[in-house]
């Protein structure tokens, strides 16, 4: 199968209609897309195509009524408007055209399906079988990835595990089992209807008659035991189906708990926030009410710089005072003619000199310059004291910062508690209930399993006992049936016991192939080479072996990925059912080495793949490097007129 176009028009995200071209080859097509621009919406496009059903990324269903575009009901204003998705694609050298649509008008909607074969339409009936027979709704999720939802595949490493079962199932469907068991079941009844004309013609016969009686009554438990064996087995599998829809309600429950746990926390945060913005207010209200000092800062310190400039100057000049003064002192005491410095005695012009400069130091001078002093240390003094704004000004910047900073906390807690909120939106408060009916069922599918058991034994006991009453027929040589309804019965017998061995035969040739492709692309996708294989068990779940051939436990998220990435590939190389591949978030738990590896190998996973993921994930140029001339083309989901509004853009198409 390969898909040629796909056409979308007001579905979910997507108004109006638009559409993706595919060329027609293998290959990969990447479609890029912020989170919340339409990635899982146009995966839901192919699914709704195929099965009818939109599904959140819980896999819980999608109310139809909630698929059509919110803008074009809006601008709508009542009119009906016609939601629709149409895929057109080759499979085994036919052309398929499937078309589903909706049309709603006001509360009330109509759906349809039609499907044209080489350009001649199907009936109704036919439409749905086909679809159906094309893409089995057990199966679209090997078709249909999503990333967000890997735990399943881990479950099946869970024999006990309802999820598990419910997959496994699903994977030996697509295997192609069923067949040879319905031809397995629909033997066995051909050789049960064969032996209900042995008993009649044993009744027919009066040597027999007592036998033959015996022999009906077999056939009647007999049959009733293999109504009953298949009944509880089809009641197991509906509990199994139950048991896997519960524990995924519960896994979202849970996790919707975990978000009420971290809304709370966050709530508190924000309430400790709020306190401490309260009290960064006040500190800051009372750092204003000195402002004025941070504004003085420049003129005060320009004025502490005059004023320390005159001081210096002023002492300066003391210095000489002073000394002038004690020169004086000590030449009185020592005499006119006496240098006060030297002790020599002084010549007429040098007494003249000393005398004229002990003049000019007055002492009256001296005072008004220590006056002069003290009153600037005093002024300097009083400015510095004053002079608080360099200290205020650090702290009003501190106390800003630290309320600005609490602002921007206050809006990211408020931001979390939105999205917490809008999580939370449509809660089942009935968790009590949730968790008992899960136990319940779990209850009921122990007691189907036994039961199942219980009336198998009870049917291969009265195969025997019906084979032995048969063999006393044949041995009176009276009674006889008709030997061509001997050579039926032995026919059909033989070939349930041949399609029962080749089941066995045929499981575990496929879980070797599997096991074989799987552990190719593993190898090419990991990125540590002590993880040599992959193994797989009685339900396909797949573990990592190192060389030593020990399974490695407790493998981290990433490899979990891998994992599942290799069992799609095992799957699709080993299935006579194949088909394109479309993979939404597909590197969610990868690293960037990872991701190269997977990318590089996308190609192998399927021969047609559409690849939904974000550029952060993986950049434009590295996806070209990595698939160079295994790309088909290169799409774009960018935002719309509004938030409900996606637009598909080609960027390049080989």
């Amino acid at each position: 199968m390969r898909y040629q176009k796909l056409t979308v028009e007001n579905f979910l995200v997507f108004m109006g209609e638009q559409e993706i071209n595919i060329p027609d080859k293998d290959g990969v097509v990447v479609i890029y897309g912020r989170n919340g621009k339409g990635k899982t919406s146009l995966l839901n496009a192919f699914r709704w195509a195929w099965t009818g059903e939109v599904r959140k990324r819980s896999t819980r269903p999608l109310p139809l009524e909630d698929i059509t575009n919110k803008v074009a009901l809006a601008e709508a204003s009542g009119d009906s408007v016609r939601c629709r998705v149409r895929l057109e694609f080759e499979a085994d050298g036919t052309q398929w055209d499937l078309t589903r649509s909706l049309i709603r008008k006001g509360e009330e909607c109509c759906s349809d399906l039609t499907l044209r074969r080489d350009s001649v339409a199907l009936s109704a009936a036919d439409a749905e079988r086909k679809v159906t027979e094309l893409m089995p709704r057990e199966i679209e999720q090997f078709f249909l990835f999503d990333g967000e939802l890997l735990d399943q595949y881990e479950k099946l490493l869970d024999d006990d595990n309802t999820a598990g079962s419910t997959l496994r199932d699903a994977i030996e469907r697509i295997l192609g089992l069923p067949i040879l068991e319905n031809a397995a079941r629909d033997s066995a009844r051909v050789a049960e209807h064969a032996g209900e004309l042995v008993a009649a013609a044993a009744k027919r016969d009066s040597k027999t008659k007592k036998l033959g009686q015996h022999l009906d009554t077999e056939q009647s438990r007999l049959r009733a035991f293999r109504q009953n064996y298949e009944a509880e087995d089809q009641k197991a599998k509906d509990l199994e189906a139950e048991s896997a829809q519960l524990d995924q309600q519960l896994a979202e429950q849970s996790g919707k708990l975990e978000i009420k746990t971290r809304r709370d926390e966050t709530l508190k945060l924000l309430k400790e926030a709020k306190t401490q913005c309260d009290a960064a207010e006040e500190e800051f209200k009372d750092l204003l009410a000195e402002s004025w000092r941070a504004v003085l800062v420049e003129p005060i310190e320009a004025r502490i710089e005059e004023d320390t400039k005159a001081l210096e100057a002023i002492e300066a000049q003391l210095d000489e005072l002073r000394f002038a003064a004690i020169l004086a002192r000590h030449y009185k005491s020592m005499g006119a003619d006496i240098c006060p410095v030297c002790e020599s005695r002084l010549d007429a012009s040098n007494r003249a000199a000393l005398e004229q400069h002990l003049r000019s130091s007055d002492s009256s001078e001296l005072r008004a310059k220590e006056d002069k002093a003290a009153a600037l240390k005093a002024s300097l003094r009083r400015l510095r004291e004053s002079g608080r704004g360099h200290e205020l000004r650090a702290n009003l910047k501190t106390v800003e910062d630290s309320y600005l900073k609490l602002q921007q906390k206050i809006e990211d807690y408020q931001e979390d508690i939105d999205d917490f909120e809008d999580k939370l939106k449509g809660q089942d408060t009935g968790l009590t209930d949730l968790v008992q009916r899960s136990k319940n069922v779990s209850v009921l599918l122990r007691q189907a399993k036994a039961a199942y058991k219980d009336e198998l034994d009870k049917y291969e006991q009265a195969k025997k006992n019906v084979a032995k009453i048969e063999e006393q027929i044949r041995k009176t040589g009276a009674g006889q049936a008709d030997p061509s309804v001997y050579k039926r019965q032995r026919t059909a017998e033989a070939l349930a016991d041949l399609y029962r061995k080749a089941i066995v035969i045929y499981r575990d040739q496929l879980k070797e192939s599997i096991q074989e492709r799987a552990t190719e692309l593993f190898r090419s996708m990991r990125s540590e080479s002590d993880y040599v294989k992959l193994a797989i068990n009685e339900s396909y779940g797949l573990r990592i072996l190192d060389r030593s051939g020990t399974p490695v436990e407790h493998r981290s998220a990433g490899y979990e990925h891998l994992v599942a990435l290799s069992l799609l590939g095992g799957l699709q190389a080993s299935s006579p059912i194949s088909g394109p591949l479309v993979m939404d978030s597909p590197f969610g738990r990868l690293d960037e080495h990872h991701v190269e590896g997977v990318v590089a190998n996308l190609d192998k996973l399927s021969s047609q793949v559409f690849l939904l993921v974000h550029e952060r994930e993986l950049p434009r140029g590295t996806a070209r490097d990595l698939l160079r001339g295994r790309m088909l083309a290169e799409f774009e989901l960018s935002r719309g007129a509004s938030a409900h509004e996606t637009n598909i853009q080609e960027l390049r198409s080989v």
